[in-house]
């Protein structure tokens, strides 16, 4: 079923109360969306891109997360965005509104975060969306996505259809391997998560391998102490094996 511009946009606009509430009572789907965000962002980026940024929440946290980023974020609801100005604009955080295509925006980003966002795509927008991201990524900057997993998505259209957005595809590895392939980077990562549902959504980062990528000092330690472990249960295991054919050996000697 093909939707149009303006039936997304008058969606999202019905919905700023919405985000709102979440935003407000807080929501498990972007907490975890939110702890790969901290965690795979490169390190101190510069610049940042939200799509679909909603209300700015998300995209002021980044301005607090990193105090020397400038924050722009993109959405096509045009109430969304003014609610996101009244709340949230400073001097490092402005906002875009309109779907994201090929020469909106000008500059590029070290950090694209797209949190539940690509699954409401249509599948025959993603050729324009993907060339406007390749033409924004820097060589060392990252593509960082959350989506619903396919399991979940029938499970909404079963029980829970009233959950679902306009446009609401499936978004599996296979996709993901495919944007990565249209960018020009890799999938550094993809993992399922537990938001209120058993492997209900996923996370994806993009980017490019370095070629000699340095060990994390705190998994270098990690990894030191495991071998020490290891180490020290080998000689407690040969120790005690050791004590117990000795006793064997002595009492065959005074057996005899």
């Amino acid at each position: 079923m093909n939707i149009s511009l303006q039936e997304v946009k008058t969606y999202y606009d019905e919905h700023t109360s919405d985000k709102l509430k979440n935003f407000v009572a807080g929501n498990a789907r972007v907490r975890k969306a939110w702890l790969t965000v901290e965690q795979w962002a490169p390190k101190n980026p510069q610049r940042i891109l939200e799509i679909g940024c909603g209300i700015g929440d998300t995209c002021w946290r980044m301005t607090r997360q990193w105090l020397d980023a400038e924050v722009v974020g993109l959405d096509i609801s045009s109430i969304s965005l003014e609610t996101a100005q009244k709340l949230f604009s400073s001097s490092r955080l402005s906002f875009v509104q309109g779907p994201l295509v090929k020469g909106l925006i000008a500059s590029k980003f070290d950090l694209i975060v797209l949190m539940d966002v690509y699954e409401h795509i249509q599948v025959e927008d993603r050729p324009q969306l993907h060339q406007a991201l390749k033409d924004l990524i820097n060589d060392k900057g990252r593509i960082i996505l959350s989506f619903p997993t396919p399991r979940h998505q029938a499970w909404l259209r079963k029980y829970k259809p009233d959950g679902l957005q306009p446009i609401d595809e499936d978004i599996d590895v296979n996709t993901i391997l495919s944007l990565a392939s249209d960018l020009d980077t890799e999938v550094l990562l993809y993992q399922e998560v537990d938001v209120w549902h058993e492997g209900d959504y996923a996370h994806a980062v993009l980017g490019k391998r370095e070629d000699r990528v340095v060990a994390n000092k705190t998994d270098q330690f990690k990894q030191g102490f495991q071998k020490l472990i290891h180490t020290l249960l080998f000689k407690v295991a040969y120790s005690t094996k050791l004590a117990s054919i000795r006793r064997k050996i002595k009492f065959a000697k005074y057996s005899r």
